[in-house]
């Protein structure tokens, strides 16, 4: 699969949770937890950073997604102290985007999908 067809993909399960999901933003930034939540998409089973909010085996799609806050990755050592300055000045406003952890198979990348775009903009 090339790459365009790849974040197609990954782009077609997300935007069908992206409503949920600025939902959960909200509601971590509201209630002060963090100013920085994270989206983590995975396909396999039972990962252990953050918690399972939706299950691809029970909605049907290719993605589960469990939410977390970049504080985990900071203590888990997943991004490193001198690594988090620099994370801060890229980590685009979580009213406007969520920030997605993609886990596939030993890769894993930072991607940002805007809640609302506008027609032909581009997604990530």
């Amino acid at each position: 699969m090339d790459a365009a067809s790849y974040f197609a993909q990954i782009e077609q399960d997300l935007r069908y949770y992206l409503d949920y999901l600025q939902g959960l933003s909200r509601e971590i930034l509201d209630s002060g937890l963090s100013k920085y939540p994270v989206f983590i998409a995975y396909q396999t089973r039972d990962i252990s950073l953050g918690k399972q909010i939706l299950s691809h085996e029970s909605l049907g799609t290719r993605w589960s997604i469990n939410i977390s806050v970049m504080e985990e990755f900071v203590k888990r050592n997943i991004l490193t102290l001198d690594k988090w300055p620099e994370f801060k000045k890229t980590y685009k406003d979580p009213e406007q985007y969520a920030c997605v952890f993609l886990m596939d198979g030993l890769e894993a990348h930072f991607l940002y999908l805007p809640f609302h775009t506008e027609e032909g903009e581009d997604e990530f």
